[in-house]
């Protein structure tokens, strides 16, 4: 288990350093939402599934305010 919460971890911060910590234009957020989800694919069905989704809305939420 431990190991499948650091490999979440390692997903959503390579998924949120990839797009550079900054304002995307609509095509990068579609590109973003849509390896986020790809992401979630990985860790469907596994008990971490709820962890990732968390982080990936909280990731959303910071780029959102951006």
């Amino acid at each position: 288990m431990k190991e499948q919460a650091y490999r979440v971890f390692v997903d959503i911060w390579r998924l949120a350093s990839k797009h550079q910590f900054r304002k995307m234009t609509d095509a990068e957020w579609e590109e973003f939402i849509r390896q986020g989800e790809k992401g979630l694919g990985r860790h469907k069905g596994t008990p971490v599934e709820h962890l990732y989704r968390e982080l990936f809305m909280a990731v959303q939420a910071f780029y959102k305010k951006l």
